[in-house]
């Protein structure tokens, strides 16, 4: 990963977007890290893998709470549905 200060990206954005398709950019601001570019399918991928993550997550915890798929199911429609 290259690093780089912010003042220094400022002035060489358009370079260093055409760099962050190879490699992540971490923007630094006194010698601290503060931001990273990423390219918009690396940015996709961990997108997915949160949601991923995500479903993962729930799924652990409704095994551990005891909650069925169809009981979270049905209490959820009737909850929008506006039936309790």
């Amino acid at each position: 990963m290259v690093n780089i200060p912010i003042a220094e990206a400022h002035n060489r954005l358009s370079s260093l977007l055409k760099k962050v398709q190879k490699n992540p950019i971490t923007l630094t601001r006194r010698g601290k890290a503060v931001g990273v570019l990423i390219s918009p399918e690396e940015y996709e991928r961990l997108r997915q893998f949160e949601a991923y993550h995500s479903v993962l997550r729930l799924s652990q915890n409704l095994r551990e709470s005891g909650v069925s798929a169809s009981e979270l199911h049905r209490t959820s429609r009737d909850e929008l549905e506006g039936r309790q």
